[in-house]
């Protein structure tokens, strides 16, 4: 393929048949750097519960590399990954996401707070709401879009067109207007 970016990016690819950590962990085993956020769940095993970690998104994966790397593992995993595209100049390319917009991500997707909410990405219209800035807290320096879930104050926070996630509640005097 002409013109691949060598730049390193994210990437994201869309894991088919739930193995998302199975994906991640060839992946990585490449020297591949990725990411994908998790939540804690009980699980019963025998006489016990025991708490386990689980893929929050059960068909999201996320590596960082230059497109030709990410272009490969689609290959080299055809049929258990797609890749998020789009098109430029009439021609299908891998979607690079933006430094910023992966940390303010991780840095949500990864606090430990099991209130966030996971949400389909497709049936929200973020960009309605008051994009602001949270300047105290757990999420300080994160920005992103207010919109009232079930009630509540929350910060959504995207991957555009991929995905969404949005905090628990978050007090007024910790955000401000950009």
């Amino acid at each position: 393929m002409d013109n691949i970016d060598s730049t390193i990016h994210w990437y994201a690819y869309k894991v088919f048949f739930n193995k998302v950590a199975e994906v991640d962990t060839w992946i990585r085993e490449g020297g591949v750097v990725t990411y994908y956020p998790v939540v804690r769940v009980e699980k019963n095993v025998g006489d016990k519960v025991v708490m386990v970690k689980k893929p929050a998104i059960s068909s999201l994966l996320f590596v960082r590399c230059t497109e030709e790397t990410a272009l490969f593992w689609q290959n080299k995993l055809m049929g258990r990954v797609m890749l998020y595209n789009h098109v430029a100049d009439g021609v299908r390319r891998p979607s690079p996401i933006d430094d910023e917009e992966m940390r303010v991500f991780i840095l949500v997707t990864s606090s430990g707070d099991d209130r966030l909410q996971y949400l389909d990405v497709e049936n929200v219209n973020y960009k309605k709401g008051q994009r602001v800035r949270v300047i105290d807290g757990p999420y300080k320096g994160c920005t992103g879009y207010i919109k009232r879930v079930k009630g509540d104050r929350r910060l959504l926070v995207s991957v555009e067109g991929i995905a969404l996630v949005a905090t628990s509640y978050i007090p007024a005097p910790f955000l401000e207007r950009i």
